[in-house]
């Protein structure tokens, strides 16, 4: 795979933005082993993200761009508040994203057995869902009504 999601970026114009975007900004640091996972075998390396980078866009990877324009590693200080991240552990892209509650309102919610974006399906939930899926969307489910709850509270008070 020439691509810089070695799980590969699919074809024709979606393919190639999706290349782009993990090859500047959404850069994942995504190795593959051929055991734990069905793909070839391949070591990561920001050398050959950066020469693929070059060769392709004549641009280099920028994988703090993000996380410095937007304060995503800074979301608790920056004052973000009520925000869910879901990680489906059996997903590759999991390494990336958010696996422990940043504060007791920027909250992790990993998903043992879940997959990419299984937890957000566009599936109603089903009986078919896994345990971990289940028991996920209900935890989520309870912490969003948890906030609703305290926000109408608030709102009561205030008129």
């Amino acid at each position: 795979v020439t691509c810089g999601d070695w799980s590969g970026c699919g074809v024709g114009s979606d393919g190639g933005i999706w290349d782009y975007q993990t090859s500047t900004f959404l850069v994942e640091h995504i190795g593959c082993n051929g055991e734990s996972d069905m793909f070839t075998p391949r070591n990561w390396t920001m050398e050959w993200l950066t020469e693929h980078s070059m060769t392709r866009f004549g641009t280099i990877p920028q994988p703090r761009a993000l996380a410095d324009l937007w304060g995503f590693d800074k979301l608790a200080e920056i004052g973000a508040t009520k925000i869910v991240f879901t990680n489906g552990l059996n997903d590759g892209w999991s390494v990336g994203g958010v696996q422990t509650d940043l504060s007791d309102t920027l909250l992790a919610v990993n998903i043992g057995d879940g997959a990419h974006h299984s937890d957000l399906s566009h599936d109603e939930p089903s009986d078919a869902d896994t345990t971990d899926v289940q028991q996920a969307r209900a935890q989520v489910g309870d912490i969003l009504a948890g906030w609703l709850e305290q926000i109408q509270i608030q709102g009561k008070a205030t008129s």
